[in-house]
């Protein structure tokens, strides 16, 4: 089955670190990936609107996400370490994905979850050039095992973004991530994406 949405206001915040570090925070047989050259692990946060899935329509959300990169059939995929959602999206724990609720704004130039210690400003800083943190074509999590899906994008326009405050980011300092020098920032005010569900098992 099909879920689609058009992501608003997209921003994907990146933080260079060690493979080792990713290592630790993944599940077994999991193994850290490169993207453009070195490791990463980032925040993407969004509000997705008109979301269908298959034929159904769903209501307006906004999500936050936590992920690493690591290898996956040759190539590098996105693994959600967390995943926290507004109100509206609580129906996908009725699918099996891990989310969990949180009160999140997100809107052009801010992301804030004060409950989660997630705030990040920020300012356009000219036209970006696609990378492959922003191609990447399969998702993968956990849930009683881990899972994979695989994503379709549409086009996007790119932007470069520089922060206007301190960045806190809070949950990837719990897991262990140091954060403190300014994270690597692209934006894009509007973005299409599809998944298809239900995902395939690739371990127990």
């Amino acid at each position: 089955m099909r879920f689609a949405f058009r992501a608003r206001d997209l921003l994907l915040a990146s933080w260079e670190t060690e493979p080792e570090r990713v290592a630790r925070v993944l599940p077994p047989g999991l193994r850290p990936a490169p993207v453009d050259g070195r490791h990463l692990v980032s925040i993407a946060a969004f509000r997705a609107g008109g979301p269908r899935l298959g034929f159904l329509p769903l209501p307006p959300y906004s999500q936050l996400n936590l992920r690493a990169y690591v290898e996956h059939e040759g190539g590098a995929a996105v693994f959600f370490l967390a995943a926290r959602v507004t109100l509206p999206a609580m129906g996908g724990a009725l699918l099996g994905i891990p989310v969990r609720p949180a009160r999140l704004r997100v809107r052009t130039g801010v992301v804030d979850a004060a409950g989660l210690g997630v705030s990040i400003r920020y300012e356009s800083a000219g036209p970006a050039e696609p990378t492959e943190v922003t191609r990447h074509v399969a998702g993968l999590y956990e849930a009683a095992g881990v899972r994979a899906f695989t994503i379709r994008r549409g086009e996007a326009t790119w932007q470069k973004a520089e922060p206007t405050r301190e960045v806190r980011a809070e949950p990837l300092v719990a897991l262990g991530f140091d954060v403190s020098a300014p994270p690597e920032l692209l934006y894009a005010a509007r973005a299409p994406f599809e998944a298809e569900f239900p995902p395939r098992r690739l371990s127990r």
